[in-house]
């Protein structure tokens, strides 16, 4: 168990395994509930995740080497799968910077984070960030993504791939300044964010299910993100960036919504921009952006926006009001849930 502690958080996520016909039609092959269980020395509510062998599949026959391999792994390895950093790199920089959280939402590669965490560019002086046409793009010496776990059995143990982000869109609106000195910035409505990532070399990213049922008062919740997740050295080989050894935890942070502000676009009541919710557990930097599931696991609820001075004190965007706003090719969220056409889970009976 590998260091697990004895007592169970009840904690658990529910995880799809994806894979694409050669029809090039999206189907789920597998569902698995993944108990996430504290390393010792943890904190029930804040910890670390024990690592158990996970089988994603009570069949596996018919698969090729790379649908198989992606059938079984670690509990740290197949949520790293869905949950993944976004790090940005400035040209010669000596670093990729990692600024948040992500978590894919589409076999076909789109995943979710927070508005804010797309601006950390723009708000900490490193890289511009525009406005195009309702999508993001970043300076040419910039590249922002996310850094996707490959499975070690066929690429080697430690093996970590950079995902560029290919479309970045966002809802809201750029106020224009009127001082010189001061740069035009975006306002968001909601602080969701979606963004398209290039072909995953196995075939399907691997999901999480995302929930249309709004969020109660006193509401068990947990986020998993990789908190204060450190900078990783980069050097330089043959015009390719190499990664140097870096530490790449998630935690798992378990509290109680308190309060919930649906009506937050007109009211201005939380400073969390939208529809949005506030809730008590321990939120460090870099979990901007991370998954907040219901207490069963089996759905997302929101998405980590921010923490305040408590050490208990965060809030999330609700993540059914962003399911029904235009995407890429003015779809929304649930158009492409419905109509199959990226690959988004649609669990019946899973509370949505």
């Amino acid at each position: 168990m590998n260091g697990e502690m004895d007592q169970s958080t009840g904690v658990k996520v529910l995880k799809s395994l994806w894979e694409r016909t050669p029809e090039g039609k999206w189907g789920i092959t597998d569902l698995h509930g993944i108990d996430l269980h504290p390393n010792s020395g943890c904190e029930p509510d804040f910890f670390t995740i024990a690592n158990r062998m996970e089988m994603m599949s009570k069949n596996p026959r018919g698969r090729t080497m790379e649908e198989l391999v992606q059938t079984m792994g670690s509990t740290n390895l197949i949520l790293k799968q869905s949950i993944v950093p976004v790090v940005a790199l400035v040209a010669g920089s000596p670093a990729f910077r990692v600024i948040g959280t992500a978590f894919v939402v589409s076999a076909s590669g789109l995943v979710m984070t927070a508005g804010h965490v797309l601006m950390d560019p723009e708000d900490s002086g490193y890289g511009n960030v525009t406005n195009d046409n309702g999508a993001l793009r970043f300076d040419r010496n910039l590249q922002m993504g996310v850094l996707l776990p490959l499975h070690p059995a066929v690429h080697g143990q430690g093996a970590i791939q950079f995902a560029p982000f290919e479309l970045c869109a966002y809802w809201g609106g750029w106020k224009v300044s009127p001082l010189f000195h001061e740069r035009d910035r975006m306002e968001l409505d909601t602080d969701v964010a979606v963004c398209r990532l290039p072909p995953h070399p196995s075939g399907a990213y691997q999901p999480l299910n995302l929930s249309l049922r709004p969020m109660e008062v006193s509401e068990k919740v947990f986020a998993i993100g990789y908190a204060e997740m450190k900078n990783i050295p980069v050097r330089y080989e043959g015009g390719r960036v190499v990664l140097s050894h870096f530490k790449q935890d998630l935690y798992v942070s378990v509290g109680t919504t308190t309060t919930v502000h649906y009506d937050n676009r007109e009211t201005r009541s939380a400073t969390t921009p939208g529809p949005c919710f506030e809730f008590e557990a321990k939120i460090p930097g870099k979990m901007s952006g991370s998954p907040i599931l219901g207490g069963d696991g089996a759905v997302i609820r929101g998405v980590v926006s921010k923490s305040f001075s408590g050490e208990r004190s965060a809030s999330g965007a609700l993540l059914g009001p962003a399911m029904h706003l235009p995407v890429f090719g003015h779809r929304s969220i649930k158009d492409m849930m419905l109509d199959g056409s990226e690959g988004i889970p649609l669990i019946q009976g899973a509370g949505l």
